[in-house]
């Protein structure tokens, strides 16, 4: 190995790899004419040079995993030598070591294919997946199905805005090992082809806009296929019930396709499938006996979103060690939870189900591994059983939302040290939240609202639960004052303590919330809570599946006892959307320096005893979509020139000392300048509909038109006489028109008066 340059690195087979760089290549790498082998992945480049043509001895050929925008050049296809060529992942981004996030996002990627690749003949890998491509790719495959010695063996152009149909006949890409087009736009009928490509292992053709059927023919020699992906399209499988398929699947997704109403019988014959996807399939059986033979091996399975009417099965992860990954959501599922499934899954989804139980015995088994758990909107009811956070000691996400459990909430919760997500909102729990939460240090998220818990807030959660994000408390029985201690919170994004008897002022530290401090571009959360849902009030409206949180920065306080002023430290609060503060007793004037709140989208301060004028600062607002200030005792002109003239009647009612628009009531002063505009009005009314020049000129326009048409008609031809009376019924329809218009200014000019 030989090193030349520090950026550089060549091989003793010729070939050399180029380290970080960016911008363009440089030209000099021509010399290298007898190159075979170029990877310039993870770098980034912005551009495939034209000269890249003149390597006419490569074979291999990476520019995966760059910056590059534009076209490939046509140059490219000749080479005719190559075997391998990777364009693939060709958008950029970068990644926070310290946040784990991508913070930056380039999507100008690669959007032509030239023809010119169709003609690299001993092509057998072409990667083209992760770009922008958005034409029809169909002669390119046709021109490569041309060559005498077709040997394609990887074919990838997933994740692009490909269009069209694929070819009819693909019998020719005889060595063909991997077929993925999933993720573009392709349309029509899936070709019959496709089952004669008996070297196939992977078909991944998902997220597309194909239709029709997948009958047994496209399947038919498919005898080395592991991988099946028919998700996300509109397709139909239709098989015969006796139909044995040539393959033993490793994973298949028919994730949308129409299967049902019955599980497929072919199923059955598959003893090595790892992956099942089968959710949102039409499936309206109960699960068959065979189907718990297929389970030793399986690490994924998906039934979700189906009509599957059963109690669940305690066989169904009998004898599986994998702690697979379970989704069984949005059935009609019915009776108790079983132990088995419970403890030996993973991931385990039983969400949206009519489930009422956990089954007697349950208490009596060994430590699960499932870190995952939502039982939420099911029917379950009684107390939570004690042992049920010894035995899930590993729950990293435990969602109960939305039954019918009471009683408290058993103090075992302390077994639930690694926790980061706890939801138990919508129940009927009682007593106080146990202090042995505390042992939960790692929460990020922890909703117990709408329940009949009391007590005052702890004020152990701002001591050590502090990493929390979201805090619901809301619609419960929580008395006493805000402790001071939820200041320390600072990476709070939702903050929902409405609907309690929480009396006393809002803490001025409130300015602490560091999360809020920050307009979103400035801060992002170190907490990935994206994949988490919560009820939330947003702009008026109650919503009961809320995710991607990252998104909301909220402060809801309202329909409490508070007392006070809004203190000045709340409008520091900068990248805040939503602050509700409404049915308190809080009073003094609304602060001049709330414009500081520029990303505010929902103010509700209703229901309050606030006085003085609506402050100009709320007028700066530009990003406010809702607002209510009703029943207070707010006066003085509305500020106009400005989005809140925008907002309805509703807005601003019961404060009786308010003037200006929208309302109806003027300000003392406004009736001169009203009648100065109204004289104005009139004056320009007048005018234009006594200038009547617009009227004589289309008079004498239209006689000579008429004159010339009645007489000259008969010397056109039938279509040019067609043509010239649609003109005359156009202009007579204008001064209906014109005329019209005049007469609607005067009438409303006068109805006004």
């Amino acid at each position: 190995m030989l090193h030349l340059d520090p950026n550089i690195t060549y091989h003793d087979n010729g070939g050399f790899s180029w380290h970080p760089f960016s911008g363009e290549i440089s030209a000099s790498l021509v010399q290298l004419q007898y190159l075979e082998y170029l990877d310039l992945s993870y770098n980034h480049f912005t551009k495939i040079p034209k000269f890249i043509g003149a390597f006419t001895n490569l074979q291999y050929l990476d520019f995966s995993h760059n910056s590059i925008t534009g076209n490939i050049p046509s140059e490219l296809g000749n080479l005719t030598k190559l075997r391998i060529l990777d364009l693939s992942h060709s958008i950029s981004f970068k990644w926070h070591l310290n946040l784990g996030k991508i913070i930056e996002f380039n999507n100008n990627s690669l959007i032509q294919v030239p023809k010119s690749i169709g003609g690299l003949c001993r092509l057998q890998v072409l990667a083209l997946s992760n770009n922008e491509f958005n034409s029809t790719i169909i002669d390119i495959l046709e021109n490569l199905l041309n060559c005498n010695n077709n040997s394609l063996q990887i074919l990838d152009l997933s994740h692009n805005r490909l269009i069209g149909p694929l070819p009819r006949d693909l019998s020719r890409f005889s060595y063909l090992r991997e077929l993925d087009v999933s993720y573009n736009k392709f349309n029509d009928t899936l070709p019959e082809s496709i089952g004669k490509l008996s070297s196939l292992e992977l078909l991944d053709i998902s997220n597309n806009s194909f239709i029709g059927f997948v009958s047994e023919t496209h399947l038919e020699k498919l005898s080395k296929l592991k991988q099946l992906d028919l998700s996300s399209n509109s397709l139909t499988l239709k098989t015969n019930i006796t139909w044995v398929p040539p393959f033993q699947l490793q994973s298949i997704n028919l994730r949308s396709c129409m299967i049902g109403p019955q599980f497929p019988s072919w199923l059955q014959t598959q003893s090595n499938i790892s992956h099942i996807d089968l959710s949102s399939s039409g499936i309206s059986d109960v699960i068959p006996e065979w189907f718990f033979n297929m389970t030793s091996n399986l690490a994924y399975l998906d039934l979700s979103s189906n009509l599957i009417n059963n109690t669940l099965p305690n066989s169904l992860l009998e004898s599986n060690n994998k702690s697979p990954h379970v989704d069984l959501s949005s059935n009609k599922f019915h009776g108790c939870i079983p132990p088995n499934l419970l403890l030996k899954a993973s991931r385990l989804d039983l969400s949206n189900n009519t489930l009422t139980c956990f089954e007697p015995l349950f208490c009596d088994q060994i430590d699960g591994t499932t870190w995952y758990l939502d039982l939420s909107n099911n029917q379950l009811f009684g107390s939570i059983p004690n042992c049920l956070f010894h035995l899930l000691r590993n729950l990293r996400y435990l969602n109960l939302n939305n039954n019918r459990l009471s009683g408290v909430i058993p103090s075992s919760i302390a077994s639930l040290y690694r926790i980061w997500a706890l939801g138990l909102r919508k129940n009927n729990l009682s007593g106080t939240l146990p202090s042995s939460m505390k042992n939960c240090t790692q929460l990020s998220i922890l909703d117990v609202g709408e329940n009949s818990l009391g007590g005052t807030i702890p004020k152990w959660i701002g001591e050590i639960l502090t990493d929390l994000v979201v805090l619901q408390l809301k619609s419960n029985h929580f008395y006493g004052k805000i402790p001071s201690s939820l200041c320390r919170l600072q990476y709070i994004q939702i903050l929902d303590i409405s609907h309690n008897k929480i009396y006393g002022a809002i803490p001025s530290c409130i300015n602490n919330f560091t999360s809020i401090a920050k307009k979103s571009e400035e801060y992002h959360s170190r907490h990935l809570i994206g994949s988490i849902e919560t009820s939330l009030t947003w702009k008026g409206k109650e919503y009961e599946h809320i995710q991607n949180l990252d998104l909301f920065r909220v402060i809801d306080i309202s329909s409490n006892k508070l007392i006070g002023e809004i203190p000045m430290e709340l409008t520091y609060l900068v990248g805040l959307n939503q602050l509700n503060l409404s049915k308190n007793s809080l009073g003094g004037v609304i602060p001049q320096i709330i414009g500081n709140l520029s990303g505010l989208e929902s103010l509700d301060l209703s229901h309050n005893n606030f006085s003085g004028k609506i402050p100009t600062g709320l007028a700066e607002l530009s990003f406010l979509a809702y607002l209510n200030l009703s029943f207070n005792h707010l006066s003085g002109k509305i500020p106009t020139g400005t989005q809140l003239q925008s907002f309805s009647t509703s807005s601003y009612g019961e404060n009786f000392g308010l003037c200006g628009l929208p309302l109806l009531t003027e300000c003392p002063g406004d009736h001169a300048i009203s009648r100065n505009h109204d004289i104005k009005n009139y004056n320009e009314l007048r005018q234009e509909w006594f200038d009547m020049s617009w009227f004589f000129i289309g008079l004498e326009f239209g006689f000579a038109l008429g004159f010339i048409g009645v007489c000259g008609a008969s010397f056109l031809s039938f279509y040019r006489r067609l043509a010239y009376f649609r003109c005359l019924n156009k202009f007579e329809d204008w001064l209906y028109v014109m005329i019209n218009v005049r007469v609607s200014k005067l009438k409303r000019y006068f109805n006004a008066k």
